[in-house]
C-alpha cells in the first residue's frame, strides 16, 4: 500500500474550471475499511471524510 499522507490530489472533472485540489491529512479505519480525511488547499478548516477506494479510483481523483 502506498503512503498517502500529505499528498496533493485533484478532483477529476470534465470542466477545466472546477479542478479542486485537496491535501490528505489523516488515514482512519472505520468498520474495518480505510478512509482518509482530506481538506481543500485554499481552506484548511474544512475536512471531508472519503473512503480510500474513492481516492484510488482514477475517474474521481488524480494523485499529483
Amino acid at each position: 500500500m502506498d503512503l498517502y499522507i500529505d499528498k496533493i490530489i485533484e478532483k477529476v472533472s470534465d470542466k477545466y474550471l472546477c479542478k479542486t485540489r485537496y491535501k490528505i491529512k489523516k488515514v482512519k479505519t472505520i468498520a474495518g475499511n480505510l478512509h482518509v480525511i482530506i481538506c481543500p488547499i485554499d481552506d484548511q478548516n474544512s475536512e471531508i471524510l472519503v473512503a480510500l477506494s474513492v481516492i484510488n479510483d482514477k475517474k474521481e481523483f488524480k494523485i499529483l
